[in-house]
């Protein structure tokens, strides 16, 4: 345990250092702000049943978040440390390489948790609403996380270099971030692609964050795909195919 505890310490740091990184994971928390600050951004529109702007992408910019740190950050920091050999020489010292990858998700988790606690708080300091089952967007938050770390670590273990692997996570990161609606709302969606959507980490986890936060709201297909428990066997589908294929492909060295 201290030797998971000293490398969390560690790996904070030289996160913190790493200012190209700060400034990608930066982006939804600055968007939050700036959405929450404007009058018309407040108001309830019934373009998004009822809800603000600020509220209806509240759980498009913390999906944007948590994808950048699984899908970018994750692959990129794993696959620096494989490719300079950090791994295979931290196996001759009494830490482990599981206390690293232990210390390491934990900080992944951790910077999930506190942008989307971020996110979620923002607009409230301008006077618009935030999310009105806050323990349930809090469960919503950490299986969407699950899913996306589990995916970001597939990519570490499937893809040597971590640039590629970095450069295809920021491309697969786009493809959810359509699926949660960020360049398209999702209330004006055809019903198959609401469907293909749904079925998409990026498209099921933002609906399950904004069900659990305020409801059933305009975009979801009929039947079975529009029940939250879909979404939450989606989500944690993503995560277990995920954790299964990086187990039997991740190398350390």
């Amino acid at each position: 345990m201290s030797a998971t505890v000293a490398l969390f310490r560690n790996e904070a740091r030289m996160l913190a250092r790493t200012p190209g990184v700060l400034v990608w994971f930066t982006l939804p928390l600055l968007a939050a702000v700036v959405i929450a600050a404007i009058p018309a951004a407040r108001n309830p529109n019934p373009g998004f049943g009822g809800l603000s702007v600020s509220q209806a992408y509240t759980p498009t910019l913390t999906m944007f978040a948590i994808s950048m740190t699984g899908l970018v950050l994750l692959p990129q920091m794993l696959g620096d440390y494989r490719e300079l050999g950090f791994l295979r020489r931290l196996r001759t010292t009494p830490a482990s390489a599981a206390n690293l990858l232990t210390a390491f998700l934990a900080l992944m988790v951790l910077l999930c948790v506190g942008a989307a606690l971020f996110i979620a708080v923002v607009p409230l300091f301008f006077g618009a609403g935030g999310a009105e089952r806050p323990f349930s967007y809090a469960g919503a938050v950490l299986v969407s996380t699950a899913a996306f770390l589990a995916m970001g670590t597939v990519l570490s273990a499937v893809i040597s270099s971590p640039k590629a692997a970095s450069g295809i996570g920021t491309a697969l990161a786009a493809t959810q971030w359509f699926a949660s609606g960020m360049w398209f709302p999702r209330a004006m969606f055809p019903e198959w692609l609401t469907i293909v959507s749904d079925l998409m980490p990026g498209g099921a986890a933002t609906r399950l964050m904004s069900d659990a936060a305020f409801g059933t709201a305009p975009g979801a297909a009929e039947g079975w795909i529009a029940s939250p428990v879909t979404r939450v066997a989606v989500c944690v589908a993503w995560t277990v195919v995920g954790v299964a294929v990086a187990i039997r492909t991740f190398t350390w060295e």
